[in-house]
């Protein structure tokens, strides 16, 4: 009976092993070397399964080649390799875990993560924290993506085709499944730069995106803004404005033409505009305004070069007196600012002059100038209240 046990045994198995030396365990069928089917695949057993060797350390001895690939089960933390699964890589030498690069952990803030063992090894951290945060050189990163180390912390985007590769920021109303249009004013995107004050990290500027009206379908009118710190705080100036309406500001926070300048003021260094001394073109540009340390040049469209005539007017003046006939009177010094000597005088009367008289003025000093009366009849004339303006012309 016992002989015949053995037999039914011995065929039984061997009805499972085919010529070619696959195993089947459930099945008759393997389609593997080994192929292992549950007792029942939509209601499995709970033994169901296969039973790694469970160790609670490695070996003293390392295994050999011939170990290569052996798998065992840690259950227990054992130094620095956490409970999993574990295979011998003999090319290495060492025990490698199945989640060996990427392993639980928590920062100094107390927060869950996941970190890259490798990289942790050389100095480097790279962790994904359980609220979805990622961080490189950082185990705690403050943003939602963050780069932080001592040295290159270069990013690039490469490409090799015609398509160049971009770096889009998108931000839109309602939700992410059901965006609407966003309002007047609403900030769509920056790209923002920071800096230590020796006290604290602070804004320093940025590049920035805002909605210039409220947006509808097939019309998004933006507006581009530059905004850099205060020389005298911490709080950051609009610099560059462009409007949806092409307008450009430069410290004008609302530009009402095409090139819009912020006044200038008394301090130095605070003018508008200006024109660094250069060497004039050989060939003139229509519209090309230019300044050779002397003179500021203007060429229209006909190419032709014309140096731009400058003056400054006087305050007014009041010239009350009669002139003698065939005599002359001249007026009292007369404050004209950027007046020179060698400049050429220009003053004309703003109300009627008495019939008979005529009328010069000179640059006699700086910022000074005087008005000569000249009567040229054969009768004295009274001049009245004559008001005269002036200006110094180069």
């Amino acid at each position: 009976m016992k002989f015949i046990t053995t037999v039914l045994f011995v065929a039984s198995l061997l009805c499972s092993i085919q010529s070619f030396g696959q195993v089947g365990i459930n099945t008759t069928s393997p389609a593997s070397t080994l192929d292992i089917t549950a007792s029942n695949e939509a209601l499995p057993s709970n033994t169901d399964g296969i039973l790694i060797p469970r160790v609670q350390a490695f070996p003293v001895v390392d295994p050999t080649a011939d170990q290569d690939g052996i798998l065992v089960f840690l259950n227990t933390t054992d130094g620095s390799d956490n409970r999993g699964f574990y295979y011998w890589d003999h090319s290495q030498t060492r025990w490698v875990g199945f989640a060996d690069e990427w392993r639980d952990g928590i920062n100094a803030s107390g927060d869950e993560l996941i970190f890259a063992s490798q990289a942790s090894t050389t100095g480097t951290q790279i962790v994904i924290t359980d609220d979805g945060r990622i961080g490189f050189g950082t185990e705690d990163p403050i943003e939602r993506f963050e780069f932080r180390g001592p040295g290159d912390n270069d990013f690039q985007i490469t490409s090799a085709n015609s398509n160049p590769p971009n770096v889009i920021v998108y931000n839109s109303g309602g939700t992410l499944d059901v965006p609407t249009a966003l309002p007047i004013d609403q900030e769509v995107g920056s790209f923002i730069a920071k800096t230590h004050d020796n006290n604290a990290v602070q804004e320093i500027g940025g590049l920035r995106f805002y909605m210039d009206d409220t947006g509808s379908p097939g019309s998004v009118p933006t507006r581009f803004e530059l905004d850099l710190a205060s020389e005298t705080n911490t709080s950051r100036e609009k610099r560059l404005i462009v409007k949806s309406t092409g307008n450009t500001g430069l410290s004008e926070i609302n530009p009402t033409a095409t090139l819009h300048i912020r006044p200038g003021t008394a301090v130095a260094q605070s003018a508008p505009i200006k024109l660094s001394q250069g060497t004039i073109m050989t060939t003139p540009e229509a519209g090309a305004l230019e300044y050779n340390g002397t003179s500021v040049y203007f060429t229209d469209n006909t190419d032709t070069r014309d140096e731009v005539v400058l003056g400054s007017r006087s305050s007014s003046i009041t010239i009350s007196t009669t002139v003698a006939l065939r005599n002359t009177f001249d007026s009292a010094n007369i404050t004209v600012a950027g007046a020179r000597v060698g400049m050429a005088c220009n003053c004309a009367p703003q109300t009627l002059p008495p019939a008979g008289l005529m009328w010069s003025c000179v640059i006699t000093a700086a910022n000074t100038a005087r008005v000569r009366v000249a009567n040229i009849t054969n009768a004295a004339i009274a001049t009245g209240s004559l008001v005269f303006r002036v200006k110094a012309i180069k």
